[in-house]
């Protein structure tokens, strides 16, 4: 099979899954994709992303949403972060809003999880939830290349 064909039969699979099994989250991000429609859009390895002006990054099926970047679009780091999330979503279906979603916004958003970082030295990402999502997306960026 031409390398071509191949890349675009993974981003049909990705897309069918994410509409499927991960149905709960792709509808919210649809929603959100919607409601931010006037914000910057573009493809990342079959998700849809979106650069807005938020402090927070946040993936729900296959839409990714990043803050934007001073003079670009959005930062890297954050971006292939949140695509691992979506791949968690591929994982998981329709439990990643209770294993990952859900979990993952508390410890981004309440104050105690905050302090308890800022205390103890801990990265954001040292949440099993966030960890797994950067192991994910350095996993599927080494496969890409």
């Amino acid at each position: 099979m031409k390398k071509a064909t191949k890349k675009n039969l993974k981003k049909h699979a990705y897309t069918a899954a994410q509409w499927t099994w991960g149905l709960p989250q792709t509808l919210l991000g649809a929603a959100l994709y919607v409601a931010h429609r006037n914000d910057e859009h573009f493809d990342y390895h079959g998700a849809k992303a979106t650069a807005w002006n938020k402090d927070a990054g946040i993936s729900l099926g296959k839409f990714i949403f990043v803050p934007r970047k001073a003079g670009g679009p959005a930062d890297n780091f954050l971006l292939e972060h949140e695509y691992g999330h979506t791949l968690q979503s591929l994982i998981l279906g329709p439990f990643y809003l209770l294993a990952v979603g859900a979990p993952s916004i508390l410890w981004n958003r309440l104050p105690y999880f905050k302090s308890r970082r800022k205390r103890s030295g801990k990265s954001y990402y040292s949440a099993p939830f966030e960890k797994t999502a950067n192991i994910l997306a350095a996993l599927s960026n080494k496969e890409k290349k």
